[in-house]
């Protein structure tokens, strides 16, 4: 398996952990109120759970497992690959910042970007290697 694609499936079960902890916390919250603020941690919960471990395992999942060029055998430029799980990491931190303190910062736009430019970064990189393969 490919350097990229275990730092993407290692990361999106480290978000994995983590969103089970919190959302267990918030589960506990029902029964027996922790603190008031502990609902401010919803929106951490759930960015955790969709993009960090949903979408970063899939986009793991996906740079192992399509095909490779059929010339070379490769899986395309490794170090795009790298800027790819650098920059949606950083996105999903910057949300998780922006949910936690509530900044005037427009941290929430800039890591949605940076997860939206990840995606697009991927999609661009594994795009000829699906159509190669035809």
């Amino acid at each position: 398996m490919p350097a990229p694609s275990r730092w993407l499936i290692r990361s999106s079960f480290g978000c994995l952990l983590v969103g089970m902890i919190i959302g267990a916390l918030l589960l506990i919250h029902k029964s027996y109120p922790l603190h008031p603020a502990m609902w401010s941690l919803l929106p951490v919960h759930i960015e955790l759970l969709i993009f960090g471990w949903i979408i970063q395992f899939t986009m793991g999942t996906a740079y192992w497992i399509l095909p490779r060029y059929l010339e070379d055998s490769s899986r395309g430029n490794t170090k795009v690959a790298k800027l790819i799980v650098a920059i949606f990491n950083i996105g999903i931190f910057l949300m998780i910042v922006d949910a936690i303190l509530l900044t005037k910062l427009p941290l929430a736009l800039a890591g949605r970007g940076f997860e939206a430019v990840a995606v697009l970064l991927f999609i661009m990189l594994h795009w000829q290697r699906v159509l190669s393969y035809n």
